[in-house]
């Protein structure tokens, strides 16, 4: 979904406002949000009314109750702090009932925390360019707010993606025309960023012709299931993507003998595979030899320019063990980056994974660097 914001809030300091927009779709704890005390009660309060708790978007893939109940707590606090300084202030019942009933619901305040909408803003590249800063991008997800559930890490996103995503926006010509494959797609985000670049394209050029495709693919079933509901949500721009594929992908069957017979080169030799992405999929030693035999029998096909994967640094080790393993058979550059969640993404600062490196990498065959 696209958004615009105007000029013409708080007059220069809407950056505040468009923050705590961010911060709350996103469900950043409040300490770590900014309330726009820069901004008069009126500005704020006006903002807040409108565009976070009456927001029709926001009203249909709202954040958990549990997030609101600490947002609105928050809020309202600055709030009564700043109307005290506005004559005729005051703030719209309309925000104390949604407090209210967040407190008389049944939230448990104990328990795991619950499964949860998400919304990301971002800006494709063609905006971070113009002089018209205020165009942005959505995607929403329903995600896991656990760091693993029903046996799985991929119901959540992590920060490796939201790296990888950065830079293919910063560099959309590597896929906006292109056939790509995710390995390990998880609860979808990243493959909705690919799809929304390619429909940006798309329609900004017109090619009847030809129509990039995205294949994402899992081994878990609950997984791919996640995937298939978020890339399907009528907000996302992927609902509209008439070649999104989502298929079931065991890298361990690269391994078996003979390559042609087995399930990965049957996927790809349908597929067209032009770039291969991959985000925190070296997480297990075990992993190592299936991933690497994978991405050499991806890159054995012509169409395969290159692999692109994003991996957070959590066991130097078990880094290390992967890259080594990977440069016996293949080209491997660490591309350089500068991840800026002000650019892109708001983060949880202080979340899980929060101040471990990521590095970008790219995979090429030997006789094929370029």
């Amino acid at each position: 979904m696209s958004m615009t914001f105007t000029n013409n809030v708080c007059h220069g300091n809407d950056n505040e406002l468009l923050a705590l927009l961010k911060g709350y779709s996103a469900l950043i704890p409040p300490l770590q949000l900014r309330f726009p005390v820069q901004c008069s009660f009126t500005e704020a309060h006006t903002f807040i009314l409108h565009q976070v708790l009456l927001d029709p978007h926001l009203e249909q893939y709202p954040p958990s109750g549990r997030y609101q109940q600490s947002f609105w707590k928050w809020a309202i606090e600055h709030l009564e702090r700043m109307v005290k300084d506005e004559e005729d202030g005051e703030i719209d019942t309309r925000i104390y009932d949604r407090y209210m009933s967040l407190m008389t619901g049944s939230i448990d305040p104990g328990g795991p925390p619950p499964d949860s909408y998400m919304t990301y803003y971002w800006k494709p590249s063609s905006s971070l360019a113009s002089s018209n800063r205020n165009n942005y991008e959505t995607i929403t997800l329903l995600e896991s707010r656990t760091t693993i559930e029903s046996g799985t890490t991929g119901l959540r996103t992590w920060c490796a993606s939201f790296v990888l995503a950065s830079y293919l926006i910063a560099n959309a010509e590597m896929i906006r025309d292109q056939t790509v494959l995710e390995l390990g797609c998880g609860s979808g985000f990243l493959g909705i960023i690919v799809a929304t670049v390619q429909q940006n394209f798309f329609d900004e050029c017109h090619q009847p012709y030809h129509r990039p495709a995205v294949l994402l693919t899992d081994v878990n079933s609950g997984v791919l299931s996640r995937c298939r509901d978020n890339v399907q949500l009528r907000c996302n721009q992927s609902s509209n993507h008439p070649n999104i594929t989502i298929s079931t992908l065991d890298w361990f069957d690269a391994l078996s003998l003979p390559p042609s017979a087995n399930a990965v080169t049957a996927l790809l030799s349908k597929a067209n595979v032009g770039v291969v992405i991959g985000t925190d999929i070296v997480f297990d030693p075990i992993l190592v030899p299936p991933l690497v035999a994978t991405l050499r029998l991806v890159l054995s096909f012509e169409s395969t320019r290159m692999v692109v994967v994003a991996l957070t640094v959590r066991n130097e080790q078990t880094f290390a063990h992967f890259v080594t393993e990977a440069v016996k058979e293949l080209c491997v550059e660490e591309v350089p980056h500068t991840f800026t969640s002000a650019t892109y993404f708001d983060l949880d600062t202080a979340g899980v994974d929060a101040g471990l490196d990521v590095k970008i990498l790219r995979f090429t065959l030997r006789n094929s660097a370029s």
